[in-house]
């Protein structure tokens, strides 16, 4: 038998010219890595995504008018003339003695396209008939920007200093729109100044272990302009109000700081993607031989830094989410270069002298590293078509992934070729199975498994669909929420007292809240305001409406640890002591913003019965501080509506009580909004974008296979990956929420890619005339190594992020981890009895 090489095609592609030209690869390779530092350097920073901001408030004053006036007269006409605006999603308003407030959301879209938007608003309501003596609407469209730090002045001279620290602050470049709040106005010209009149604000202040100490003060937003980094904006504002002479017995105290909170945050997630990457070579050191992993080891730097820059060219900031897309590629931008690795070593020991061999084989494995590569990508770039806060929240992880998949697959075709010239020296596959590596001994049981398998297929494919089919009873135990609370170290009172409370009533109760927070050793500092909320400080806290009878606190503890049972603790000391308001103590939560997650909106005719029924239906449920806004006139879309809201008990799903509730009430007249909207809307989203994500794969392999029975032989093996991502939402007694459902779509091009490997080999022994059951043994066996390494390394680059990375990624890394793991197993089998029964039945050729 001839074992001289196999013939070396005359084309090798890129590969080849950077095996040739080794002097200008290495060069690229150094320029590559320093432009990833470079754009490491100079990426923004921010703690979370930024939203569009397409919702704006309308102001309108009538003076001594009644709510039922207004109502009529002012509210129902705006309404009717903003149905106009072609791109409206929802109008929520409220009428009061003398003032209308009216809510517009826009659908979502670019900041210039909802600005042009804003323009034509203002257009339609000049054309608006009021009443004479009514105020001209304001329009307030800028007031969604969190501030990036929120400075409090405390001392008697507060209003005076701060004046002056807003003015030199406006010197700070990188400093943006600048606010006081607490400051009175010196005359009354607009409701916003009589509102004014109204707010104040009190801080308390811990000076080191001291106790803490109430102080009147005016809060200073700062908002630093977009593309500055933040870290250095910090510095320059700090350094600028220390270089100012302050007033004895003044003070200025940080009360809420991004900067601090994004430097934690991203500093947490470069540990967890460092881990990562340590524990992605590890896996490759315990598959490989030493070199191969080293080859693999250098990729991911090239890799990253190539993405890096992708991120700088596309303005894609650092941020929770770009940097968990960074981790979560982590195992998969490994795939290519495995494969090319795998396909340098075959060549190597089928004889071919290392120049050749370095290019040959990733030319050879060429198309089935470019269609790897697409399904992958297919896998998370159909996300970008989410829509709203849901699509502007995860934007940046289909964008980064698809960086890190592009980068990998170049660097798969350039530098492993280089590298693999120098390092590797062909290492077999597990079909030799002769070394003494630990994982060869699972070669034989393998091997076992596969034949008897073989031997039974349409058993076996059944047994793998039974499984399927049990799975699904793992669903009920699932609880369903949204998004997960932040781990911050904040918290938010919100306080609200019945229509026509003076702001003297407001006060008292927030003095009886300060003395309270005052005894907590847990508690840093807290701002505690009346007659309104606070300013905006995270991106989907929205502000609440200045008004007599409303007030807000913002509390902060020595650790993020400290906020739950703290949180536990002055629900039961607040329901308890505070009787003629509605206090509610709450964590702050990631995601589109929801003021509670509990809300049923009732409308039609007998508000006030309807109303009883549910609020009675959720109280029997448990849930905590049920309230409506009956006392309010308020409308939803033009209709009269009477919203119930709640909290769940600390600890609890909403989703439970909620499902507990509703099966007391009929559901004539009645919408469920909050938590159970989104969750549903984004359901609707998700189906849509699976639908895409599927057939986008299926068309790849089509197109790479020639051949649609070869291509649905691989797509049947993609359901398995939901047995475990079902078993490891009930194992890690995760919530089934947006996050799970983005793993659950993108894990189907996951499996798809780390297999399609192992189907392109069947295809090749085949087209070599090696018989079926040989081919589908053999290639098996020849490809497990790269499958094995490829999945492996995904799996094991997700666990700090599971461990470490928040309540916010669990759901979406059990989906990942068991769901591969599983679907991987399953697939190696039936992937094989599936091609086998397919042949059989004549459907493959």
């Amino acid at each position: 038998m001839d074992s001289s090489p196999a013939p070396v095609p005359s084309n090798g592609g890129i590969a080849r010219f950077f095996v040739e030209h080794r002097l200008l690869g290495w060069l690229a390779m150094i320029a590559v890595l320093a432009w990833g530092w470079l754009a490491f350097q100079s990426l923004p920073q921010q703690e979370d995504p930024t939203f569009p901001l397409h919702d704006a408030t309308l102001i309108t004053v009538w003076p001594e008018a009644t709510a039922a006036q207004i109502e009529q007269e002012v509210t129902s006409r705006l309404e009717a003339a903003l149905t106009q605006l072609p791109t409206l999603e929802k109008l929520q308003s409220q009428s009061k003695d003398n003032i209308s407030t009216i809510v517009i959301r826009l659908q979502a879209d670019r900041k210039e396209v909802i600005d042009e938007h804003w323009q034509k608003t203002r257009e339609i309501l000049k054309t608006v008939m009021l009443p004479a003596d009514c105020e001209v609407p304001s329009l307030e469209t800028d007031h969604l920007h969190p501030a990036t730090l929120l400075l409090a002045v405390l001392g008697d001279e507060a209003a005076a200093t701060a004046d002056v620290i807003e003015k030199e602050l406006k010197n700070v470049p990188s400093s943006g729109r600048i606010r006081q709040f607490g400051h009175a106005p010196e005359e009354i010209t607009s409701f916003e100044d009589m509102a004014a009149t109204d707010y104040s604000v009190r801080t308390l202040h811990r000076e080191e272990n001291g106790p803490l100490n109430p102080a009147a003060s005016v809060l200073i937003a700062v908002e630093m302009k977009t593309g500055n980094i933040i870290h250095d904006f910090k510095e320059a504002v700090l350094a600028k109000i220390d270089s100012l002479t302050l007033p004895e017995g003044v003070k200025v105290i940080t009360v809420s700081d991004q900067p601090a909170a994004t430097a934690h945050r991203i500093g947490e997630f470069l540990r967890c993607f460092i881990e990562a990457v340590v524990v992605v070579v590890l896996v490759a050191l315990l598959l490989m031989d030493w070199r191969t992993a080293l080859v693999v080891a250098v990729a991911i730097p090239l890799t990253i830094a190539m993405t890096l820059g992708g991120m700088a060219a596309l303005h894609v900031p650092l941020q929770q989410i770009s940097i968990a897309a960074l981790i979560i590629s982590l195992g998969m931008l490994v795939d290519d270069p495995v494969v090319a690795s795998d396909g340098i070593n075959r060549e190597l020991a089928d004889g071919q002298p290392r120049g050749i061999a370095a290019w040959l084989g990733p030319f050879k494995l060429r198309r089935a590293i470019f269609f790897g590569t697409i399904i992958n990508i297919v896998a998370f770039l159909p996300l970008a078509l989410l829509p709203g806060d849901m699509g502007a929240f995860i934007i940046s992880l289909p964008i980064v992934i698809t960086l890190a998949l592009v980068s990998s697959r170049i660097v798969s075709m350039t530098f492993i070729p280089l590298l693999g010239y120098y390092l590797l020296r062909g290492q077999k596959g597990f079909d030799a199975a002769t070394g003494s590596h630990p994982l060869h001994r699972l070669v034989p049981h393998y091997k076992k498994a596969l034949q008897l398998a073989l031997r039974h297929p349409l058993f076996t494919i059944l047994a793998a669909y039974g499984l399927l089919a049990s799975s699904t009873a793992l669903i009920p135990l699932f609880g369903q929420q949204f998004f997960p609370v932040a781990e911050r170290n904040q918290f938010l009172v919100d306080l609200q007292l019945p229509e026509g409370s003076t702001i003297e009533e407001t006060q008292k109760i927030t003095a009886q809240i300060s003395t309270q927070l005052q005894q907590e050793d847990a508690i840093l500092s807290a701002v505690i305001v009346s007659g309104g909320g606070m300013p905006m400080f995270y991106y989907n806290l929205l502000p609440r409406q200045p008004g007599a009878n409303v007030g807000q606190v913002l509390v902060n503890t020595r650790h993020a640890a400290d906020v739950p049972a703290l949180i536990v603790h002055l629900r039961e000391i607040f329901d308890r002591e505070i009787k003629d308001a509605l206090c509610l103590v709450k964590q702050i939560e990631q995601g589109p913003a929801l003021e509670t997650p509990i809300q049923i909106e009732i409308s039609g005719d007998d508000l006030q019965a309807k109303t009883a029924q549910v609020a009675n239906a959720l109280r029997t449920a448990g849930a905590y501080q049920v309230h409506d806004n009956s006392g309010i006139l308020t409308r939803i879309n033009q209709q009269r509506t009477v919203t119930v809201k709640a909290l769940a008990p600390f600890g609890a799903l909403a989703s439970r009580i909620l499902n507990q509730a509703r099966t007391s009430f009929p559901t004539s007249g009645i919408e469920f909004g909050g938590e159970e909207r989104e969750l549903r809307n984004s359901q609707r989203e998700m189906e849509r974008v699976l639908k895409i994500s599927l057939a986008l794969i299926a068309f790849a392999m089509v197109i790479q296979f020639r051949s649609i029975m070869k291509s649905l032989v691989v797509m049947l093996t993609v359901p398995l990956g939901l047995i475990g991502a079902f078993t490891g939402l009930a194992t890690t007694h995760a919530s089934f929420g947006f996050m799970a459902l983005i793993g659950i779509v993108s894990l189907a091009g996951v499996i798809v890619s780390h297999i399609i490997v192992l189907s392109d080999f069947i295809e090749e022994e085949r087209a070599a005339g090696v018989p079926l059951e040989r081919a589908l043994m053999h290639a098996a066996l020849v490809r497990l190594r790269a499958v094995l390494a490829t999945v492996f390394a995904t799996v094991c680059g997700l666990i700090p992020l599971a461990l470490t990375g928040g309540e916010l990624w669990r759901p979406l890394t059990a989906v990942h981890i068991f769901g591969l793991l599983f679907g991987t197993v399953l697939t190696l089998l039936l992937l094989p009895v599936l091609y086998f029964q397919f042949a059989k039945w004549r459907w493959i050729k």
